[in-house]
Formats: structure tokens, sequence, C-alpha cells
């Protein structure tokens, strides 16, 4: 099949890959059509060695026209290599260097592939034959518009495959070759040679001749490009030392590349526990230090819960590049799980006025959230109210801002709520319909909050039904619909529909995991212990990296008596995640229940406290800790707290009640016990209640 390349396309190979400037202006129709010449003559020892001078001087005038860009040395070369075929028409080498001419000077592409042909007829293991017929159909491909040059484009990607695995077999060491089959390997999701062709890319030295790679890719033909290819491939096999160390040898490469930043840091979240990657960024902080990675060591600091060192490393770089919206939020956010709340919302502050406008949204939601931690509800609200009126001024929310917005439009609920704003409540209600569309539910959960809070689960599923009706494929809210039915004790009718959502495909492990998960939990309030734990272990097994999944079978384990196990769980969760707020507070908590090491429980709430201060169930949990240590005033200041945040939680109420009975007043122990009776869900905890309250007092 021959090739036919639009005019356009081939002044473009011309103009890049033969002379790099606008020099080159000869067309395919501006030059006569090179004839072939026949490779049947004979030849003699005489004619051999005139065909070999005269094809160095064939180079060398090529070489000369390359450098000076001179038109006529070009005719000159052709003319040289052309006499030397005629001189010697069985060598293949000068058809190659005349089927190239052709191609990148006089864009005639049937005769470079002619020459290529012939090249490979007199010589089948001519490597720069089968190089140049490799370029022609990648050139073809690249090219490649209509539906006939499409199909034309199928064709020559097999002829280009077959080519470059020739020059592969022929010249291990061409770095064009592996880098351009690791593309087409990858096209064809062909991963093991993929894989085998960047190894070897990444194995060999720059090559001097980048023209056509350049051309072709418009990017360098450098190891480092292949290395980062291959550490991403190497995580997708769990490879993890594997794909560090590809992800660490392209930062090394070049490490002002912030792409090859970007990859080393999240690869290093996911390969190394959090010291080995503070390991790993102290070592190239100081080989190969760049912006990019000092920001990755101060966000791996905070999440190591080492906060003042992530403050020190990340405030000079906040000081030095005040417009990176993702430098003031590391910062800060350091800053306030270093319980320095007022700090941050001075930083965000001085920070917002000088962030790009596009940039500025996620910054002004941290900047409501650290202000309403601080207890200044009002300033909150009014930046809440302010960041609304910005995503949806348009009359409709930006699809890429909807996540955003959809936060926002829950914690204006949540304050206007708390505020007893009603008003102003449906008013959100009503403007939030109109700016986004009928299958965004961001009104309908604020909805499902409120009345879950308020104790109304029949409407709530009422609701959360209603709304399945028009996205009956929505997971979550047939999740959410289970959770309701539990409360209403509806176990079996629960089990009968998580069972039905598991996939049981290795695509769909995580969601099944998820769907386990809250198996687990029915089957937890239920009262079935085994059940839930096998439900929790099945989830762990499914997706081993959600922390959701160890935090589950933990709480299976300590209801059902095997505190050694869980607890170690949680100690070994903590050790991989020590700035995750559930897990400091599920292990407090479990700690406080049985009595045991109440300092340390102490201690690991209140730093869950730090990162998530209006936290109701963590609330709880300090309040527990310090009921269990004798300190009943401080627990029912905090418990009292904790009731302003989860009004309608049972357990802290019940907590409430324990601590008033300590503090002698029996009258509001009771109305706390009769409203946690009136809230509780399981048959043990009922039967608990109802013990205290026949009780004397």
């Amino acid at each position: 099949m021959k090739l036919t390349l639009s005019l356009r396309s081939l002044m473009t190979i011309s103009l890049c890959l033969l002379t790099g400037s606008a020099f080159a202006q000869t067309t395919a129709d501006s030059v006569a059509p090179s004839e072939p010449i026949s490779a049947s003559r004979a030849t003699t020892q005489s004619t051999r060695e005139q065909a070999y001078l005269r094809f160095l001087e064939a180079r060398r005038l090529r070489s000369d026209a390359q450098r000076q860009q001179n038109q006529k040395l070009f005719d000159q070369a052709i003319a040289a290599y052309r006499d030397t075929i005629w001189l010697d028409p069985k060598s293949a080498e000068p058809r190659v260097d005349l089927g190239e001419l052709y191609f990148f000077f006089r864009n005639d592409v049937a005769s470079a592939e002619r020459e290529a042909l012939e090249a490979l007829r007199l010589d089948p293991q001519c490597v720069g034959a089968h190089r140049l017929l490799a370029r022609l159909s990648m050139a073809l491909m690249k090219f490649s518009g209509t539906n006939k040059e499409e199909k034309e484009a199928a064709a020559q990607f097999n002829r280009a495959l077959t080519a470059y695995e020739a020059v592969t077999r022929l010249d291990a060491g061409d770095a064009e070759a592996w880098a351009l089959l690791s593309d087409l390997y990858q096209a064809k999701n062909d991963t093991p040679r993929y894989t085998h062709a960047l190894e070897r890319w990444a194995s060999l030295p720059i090559p001097i001749d980048q023209a056509f790679y350049g051309w072709f890719t418009n990017q360098e033909l450098t190891p480092d490009r292949a290395f980062a290819q291959l550490s991403q491939v190497y995580l997708a096999q769990g490879k993890k030392r594997e794909a560090f160390d590809a992800a660490r040898r392209a930062y090394e490469f070049n490490p002002e590349n912030t792409q090859y930043a970007g990859n080393l840091i999240g690869i290093l979240s996911e390969a190394q526990t959090v010291e080995q990657a503070l390991k790993t960024y102290a070592q190239l902080s100081k080989s190969a230090p760049s912006a990019a990675l000092e920001i990755g060591y101060g966000a791996t600091l905070t999440r190591a819960a080492r906060y003042a060192e992530a403050i020190e490393r990340l405030r000079p770089l906040a000081n030095s590049d005040p417009i990176n919206p993702n430098v003031v939020s590391l910062l800060t956010t350091a800053q306030r799980r270093a319980n320095q709340r007022a700090a941050a919302a001075e930083t965000l502050k001085q920070a917002l006025p000088k962030v790009e406008a596009a940039q500025r949204a996620g910054l002004v939601f941290e900047y409501a959230e650290t202000l309403e931690e601080l207890g200044r509800n009002e300033e909150a609200l009014t930046q809440y109210e302010q960041l609304y009126d910005s995503l949806a001024q348009s009359g409709r929310v930006n699809e890429r801002q909807l996540s955003l917005f959809g936060r926002v439009v829950s914690e204006l609920a949540r304050l206007h709520r708390r505020l007893g704003n009603n008003a102003k409540l449906q008013s959100l209600f009503t403007r939030t319909r109109k700016v986004t569309d009928e299958q965004t539910y961001f009104v309908e959960r604020a909805q499902l909050e409120g009345l879950r809070e308020e104790g109304k689960r029949r409407e709530a599923l009422d609701l959360v039904r209603a709304t399945m009706r028009r996205a009956p494929q929505d997971k979550n809210l047939k999740l959410t619909e289970i959770t309701l039915l539990a409360e209403e004790k509806r176990f079996r009718e629960c089990e009968d529909l998580l069972l039905a959502m598991l996939e049981s495909t290795p695509e769909r492990a995580s969601e099944d995991a998820i769907v386990q998960m809250v198996l687990s939990s029915v089957q937890l309030q239920a009262g079935n212990l085994n059940e839930a734990e096998k439900a929790a272990r099945q989830a762990l097994a499914l997706d081993a990296t959600n922390p959701s999944s160890t935090l589950q079978l933990a709480s299976v384990l300590d209801r059902n008596r095997k505190n050694d196990e869980a607890e170690k769980l949680l100690r070994d969760l903590m050790q991989r995640a020590p700035d995750n707020a559930t897990v400091l507070n599920n292990l407090g908590y479990a700690l406080a229940e049985r009595g045991e090491k109440l300092p340390e429980a102490l201690a690991l709430i209140e730093r869950a406290l730090t990162i998530e201060p209006l936290n109701g169930n963590f609330l709880d949990s300090l309040g527990w800790a310090q009921y269990k240590a004798g300190q009943f005033e401080q627990a029912r200041t905090t418990l009292e707290k904790a009731l302003v945040h989860a009004r309608r939680n049972a357990t802290i109420h019940e907590h409430l009640g324990d601590v008033f009975a300590q503090l002698g007043r029996p009258a509001d122990a009771r109305r706390a016990w009769e409203k946690a009776l009136t809230l509780s869900l399981g048959e043990n905890e009922i039967a608990r209640l109802k013990g205290k309250l026949r009780e004397p007092r």
C-alpha cells in the first residue's frame, strides 16, 4: 500500500525535520517525479569505487545543506545519491539516504517508500530501511483525518509496528524505535510489551538524532520520559518499589519538571509509609531540591502529624509564591491542625486578595471553615454566602465547580438550621434548584440531613426514594435508603438490598468493599456480631487501602470483646496514618470505654479534635474519657457542646445522663436518659437505658 499525505502535512514534516526553520519551501508540485533506478545493472570494482566516493560526497553535501539551510545543496545531494545508485545499484544504504531526502525535503512520499522497499529487497537486514518505512507509516497516522485516511492509518499502524520491531531486532540500542513501540503497544493495550519497550528505552543514552521523534511527539527523546511512564505502569501492577525507583529517576533527571515532581509525590504516598517517605524527602531535598518537592515534603509532614515542621517548611514557600493556592492551603491546613486557627485565618485573609479569582474559591471555603471553627459563625456564614454567590453568578454553576458548590450548599444549610434561619434555608433551596440541573441532588441531600437531625426517618425515607426514581442507578442514594431502613430496624430488608448490590468483579472491588462495610454496620446494629465481623473482614480483603475498612472491623471486634485485636488494628492504622482524626478518636474512645490508659486516651481524642473541632462524635469521646477520668464538670461542658453539633445522638445523651448522675443531679440525669431512649436503635442500648431509668436515684 502506498502512502499518501496531504501537501500541508508533508510541508510540516519538511520544515520540522530537515531544517528546523522556514527555509524549506519546496513542495511536491514544484519538483519533477524521481524516476527509479534499476538494480539489475552489472557493476565492476571500478564503478563500485566510484560509487563509494560519490556516496561520501552526497553525505557531505547533505550535511552542508542542513547546516547552511541551502536549497541548492540539497538538490546537489539528491543528484549525488542518484549517481551513487547508478554506479552501484545493488547497494542499499544510498537508497535509504535518498529516500529520506525525498520524504523530508522534496515531500515525495511515493519515491521515499519505493527507495525503502528496494533497499530492503537488496538487504533485508538494512536497519535504516526498516526505520524509514516505520517513519512513513507513523507520519500517515499522525495526519489521518478523513474516514478514508483513518482506515489507511489503521493499516499503517501494523506496518509501523512491524518495521520498528525489525529495527529493535537489528539494533537493540535504537531509542526512537523503543520509544515509539511503547506508544504502539500502549495503543494495543499490550501491557507486557509496552512495559518491556519502556524498560529498554529507559536503559538507553540520549540519541544524537532526535529530529523525527521530536517532530512526531513534540517531546524530547530522553530516558526520564520512559521512567515517568514506567512508574505508573509498575504502580498499576502493584510493584510499588519499582514504581518509586522509576519515579525517582525521572525526577532526578529533571527536578524542575513539575509533572515529574507531582508523579513522585503521588507515588511516595502510595508506595512508602509516612516515615519512609519523610526519609526520602529529606534525601532529595539535599540532592535534587525543587519548590514542588518542598510542597510534597510539607504535605507529608502534615500527614505525619508533625505540624510545626510542616509550617516551618511551608511558610517560606507561601511567602515566595503568595499566589499559589495549593501552598497556601497546605500551610493553613498545618496551622489548623496545630491548633493555630487564628493564624490560619489570618494567613487565608492575607492570601485571598493575591490569588487569582479563578483559583480563589477553594481558599474561601477553607477560610469560612476556619472562622466557624473559631466560633465566628456570622463571619463564616458571610463567607459561605459570598462564595455561593460567586459560584452561581452566571445563573448556572460551572460543572468543574459542582463538587465545591455542593459542599457550600451543605454548610449553608447546616448553619441556617443551627441559627434557626428557616426563611433563608428555604430561599437557599429555591435558588439552588435554579442554578443546578435536575440530576444534581444538593437540595435533597441537605433536606435529608435536616430530616434525620429532627428524627423524621419516615419523611427522609420518602424523600430519598423519590430522588432515587430520578436516578435509579445512583449507589449513594441506595446506600442512604439502606441506612434509613436500618434505623427503622428493617435489617433483613437491608441485607437483601446490600447483597444485590455486590458485583463481585475485580474492577468493582473498592465499590463492593463499601457495600460490605455498610452490611457489617447493619449486622452490628442487628446484634449479629459474627456476621458483622465476617462482612468487615471481607471489606478489608477487597480494599485494604481504605482506612474505613479497618475502622469498621476494629469497631466490630471491640463490640465482640476482641479488644486486643481491635486495638492492634487501630494502632497499626495510626502508624500508617497518624493524621487520621477518626483513627485517633476511635482508639482513644476504645481505651476510655475500657477504663485503660486514660491519659493516652485523652491525648488521642484531643489530637482528633484539633483536626475536627466541630465533630460531635469526637466531643462525645472526649467527654466520656473525662468522665472515666473523674473529671465530671469538664465532661458535662464537653458533652453539652457535643449536643450542639449532634443533638439527636443517643450516646451523647446517655453519657450526659451518666455525668449528671455523678454530679448529684438525678432529675437532669433522668431527662437525658429518657431522651437517649427515644433515640436509641440497638436492643442492648435500649435495655441498658431502661435499667438506668428503673434504678432509684
